[in-house]
């Protein structure tokens, strides 16, 4: 029988068959090299050539005269991971007391005109009074850079913030070096010299304490290798160290381990890279670190858990006062220095935070409005996205979301509750703020853009408006029917509205039924102007195309999203101009600077009827149903509106501040009920976000033309000095004749005050 021998080799002499073994070996080998550097190269080019996109906030410049509080310029400030301390010393901290606040300013921002940067910002109230140096000269302003709030960046959730080599203090990288890998200029990716020291002392100490892998190796095995401890591994890594030593000269693998080592996690991001973990832990650029804090970062490198400075401080700093004893015996370093920097604090931040932490939600309006607004693509050659987001608002945002919803769900016994909330300025359309998910950093649907949901009675200010502007004589007491209606839904079924208290008035006020939110009358008044009068209005206001409207809509069976309710809204806030909200201002790309041009800006609601919805909504705050908004900030004038949708499946809420317009709403993704109302859930969500950013007092302009009137119990206008039951803001030109202390209504305001059947069908 023929042997495997046989079989394989034939009559070859064993001189044949080593050839054939070695030269099937080498082929294989040859494949095998192949494949590793295919891989190699296309993981490092990836690696050097892709830069995450910046998403950044809006800049701060501060200024005498500037509408600002100390706990707002505070928490700029400590966005930007300055350390609030006692005492003022160094760059990168401040000072905060009642009316002052003391800034000892990065180089990063600028001062008019230049000069000391240590500056003392003093307050009247909620506004900048002045500006001084350090050597008590005035300063006309300085400017904060802008916030990084996400960035856009492919594939796995790494947080990374690449710098090129020339960015990097020439400390760091001789220590790195030193502690690292002091041959790193003389080996060809392997130091076989370095593999045997570290074997003899692993020999001698009886287990492994001492490795003698280079940077090289290090930095193929954190690209292209699992942390399996074998053979196996160790061969890889040392081919792919030699191949990478001759594709790449030593400063591009220097910069990619700089730009690669990882240093540790925030939660589920991991921390990739000097300048990353420069900003995490110590809220500082990488040129701004002190000797020790240096010496830190390179002593985490052996490994970023065991020397993690918030779990394990004293592990740390044996660690980093034992290399820099070691740089004092190799005469690295002074005595005077060695001594400072070992009674030196470990320096760290109170708490980990990542100010690029992902924001998914504003990431992709980011995206969409790039397309839209500019015809930009993420890949052609952005680097950048200034934004109009408020860091202040949107780190509060965030807060108040994650506190507000469980502390509801525990309250009132419901479940799976989630949430959209968009801020915008109330002065143009900037959005200042947007959280899509009641976690801020899910990468899932965007409720804020896309979760079209029924609006309740979030509808009512604009048919009240609708009737302003078409009914001559109308005014806040004209009195509105409530009583009870019946009519056939657009299905075909009988549809008799209520009131949330199942009550009827007979006649209301129009202020006091949108202050008490009544359904009834707003059906009678809608009806009365007219649907289609009604949707041309929000069609006006907002520039959507809305389908024809049914009797169940004037209820607010209609659905919006919450970036369309705030679209909605924003004339109202806005002084009655309309503007297309918006979120990015500019792009810097690899080959410009430029801002986007913003969308028109147009007057849409006449001031003098706007001033009387804008006092409705400010008596909804004041006594109606978000009356819990004034007791918990009285003295500060909010305006907003409540919206609760049938069964209680969505709450609203509608806020207006001196500083911003605020849509939130609350439900479930499953549309199940809530049982909540919007005062309840929405409005607590509000309340919990204005703690958090303390409002503005909301103070509308009041026309020429428009006037204190009073009016007695039927809404009609009485002459000074006679008794009434309200005085209200009214427009002038459209008070009828008054006769002594009575007035008489004419045809048309009788006309006008008729329910809508009596206009249409007459009598």
């Amino acid at each position: 029988m023929m042997n495997i021998r046989q079989l394989l080799f034939g009559h070859l002499s064993w001189k044949g068959v080593i050839f054939r073994i070695l030269l099937t070996a080498s082929v294989v080998l040859l494949a095998y090299l192949i494949y590793l550097d295919g891989k190699m190269k296309s993981t490092f080019a990836q690696m050097t050539r892709a830069q995450p996109i910046e998403i950044l906030a809006r800049p701060m410049t501060v200024t005498p005269g500037q509408l600002l509080s100390p706990k707002d310029l505070a928490a700029e400030l400590a966005a930007l991971n300055y350390q609030k301390v006692v005492e003022v010393h160094q760059p990168g901290e401040f000072a905060e007391s009642a009316n002052k606040l003391e800034v000892f300013l990065h180089a990063d921002a600028q001062v008019s005109p230049q000069g000391p940067r240590r500056i003392l910002v003093h307050f009247e109230g909620a506004a900048v009074s002045t500006l001084r140096s350090q050597n008590d000269q005035p300063v006309l302003n300085f400017k904060l850079p802008a916030v990084v709030i996400s960035k856009l960046w492919p594939g796995k959730r790494e947080e990374r913030n690449p710098v090129t080599l020339e960015q990097v203090p020439q400390s760091l990288v001789e220590l790195l070096l030193w502690v690292e890998d002091r041959d790193f200029y003389q080996h060809l990716g392997v130091n076989p010299v370095a593999i045997l020291r570290a074997l003899m002392v692993n020999l001698s100490a009886g287990r492994t304490v001492q490795g003698g892998s280079t940077l090289t190796q290090q930095l193929a095995k954190n690209l292209l290798l699992t942390r399996e401890r074998s053979l196996t591994r160790k061969l890889n890594e040392a081919l792919l160290a030699l191949l990478m030593e001759w594709h790449y000269g030593k400063e591009q693998i220097l910069q990619a381990y700089i730009n690669e080592v990882y240093l540790g996690q925030s939660g589920a991001t991991a921390i990739h890279g000097f300048a990353t973990a420069s900003t995490f832990y110590f809220g500082k650029p990488l040129e701004a670190l002190t000797l020790e804090q240096q010496v830190m970062l390179v002593a985490m490198v052996k490994g970023p858990s065991l020397y993690h400075p918030w779990r394990r401080p004293e592990k740390l700093r044996q660690r980093r006062d034992l290399l820099l004893r070691s740089l004092l015996e190799q005469e690295q370093i002074e005595t005077q220095q060695y001594l400072v920097a070992t009674d030196a604090p470990l320096g760290v931040l109170a708490q980990g935070k990542l100010t690029t932490r992902q924001r998914p939600a504003l990431a992709t309006v980011v995206k969409q409005e790039l397309q839209q607004r500019a015809g930009w693509q993420l890949d052609d050659g952005i680097l950048s996205v200034q934004t109009t987001v408020d860091p202040v608002s949107q780190q509060a945002m965030e807060q108040a979301v994650q506190r507000a919803l469980p502390a509801l769900e525990a309250s009132y016994q419901v479940e799976q509750l989630q949430v959209a909330m968009v801020a915008v300025d109330i002065d143009q359309g900037a959005v200042r703020a947007m959280v899509s998910d009641r976690n801020p950093s899910y990468a899932g649907f965007n409720r804020a853009r896309e979760a079209n949901r029924p609006i309740g009675s979030l509808l009512k200010p604009f048919i009240l408006l609708t009737a302003l502007n078409h009914q001559p004589k109308m005014n806040l007491a004209t009195q509105l029917n409530d009583r009870p209606v019946s009519m056939l839904s657009e299905k075909g079924k009988r549809w008799q509205p209520q009131n949330f208290d199942r009550q009827y008035r007979g006649s209301v006020s129009a202020i006091e039924a949108l202050v008490k939110s009544l359904n009834v009358p707003f059906v009678n008044l809608g009806m009365t102007v007219g649907l289609e009068q009604v949707r041309t209005e929000l069609e006006r206001l907002t520039d959507f195309s809305l389908n024809t409207l049914y009797p169940s809509d004037l209820l607010g069976s209609m659905s919006m999203t919450p970036w369309q309710v705030a679209q909605l809204y924003s004339p109202i806030a806005a002084q009655g101009v309309h503007q297309s909200l918006f979120l990015v201002d500019g792009i810097r790309s690899k080959s410009s600077e430029f801002e986007l041009i913003k969308p028109n800006r147009e007057a849409r609601i006449d001031p003098t009827r706007l001033y009387l919805l804008q006092y409705a909504l400010l008596q909804v705050v004041e006594k109606g149903t978000a009356r819990r908004l004034a007791s918990a900030f009285p003295n500060i004038a909010l305006a907003g509106k409540t919206g609760t949708t049938n069964d209680y499946r969505d709450a609203w809420f509608v806020g207006i501040d001196g500083r911003e317009l605020v849509v939130v709403w609350v439900g479930r993704d499953d549309n199940e009920p809530i049982r909540l109302t919007g005062s309840k859930a929405a409005m607590a969500v509000y309340q919990d976000y204005l703690q958090l950013r303390p409002p503005l007092p909301f103070e509308p302009l009041i026309p020429a033309e428009v006037k204190l009137a009073g009016f007695d119990e039927k809404g009609r206008p009485v002459a000074e000095g006679c008794p009434f039951q309200s005085r209200l803001p009214a427009i002038q030109t459209n008070l009828i004749t008054q006769f002594g202390c009575e007035a008489v209504p004419d045809d048309e305001t009788r006309k006008n005050n008729g329910s809508w059947w009596q206009r249409v069908f007459g009598g």
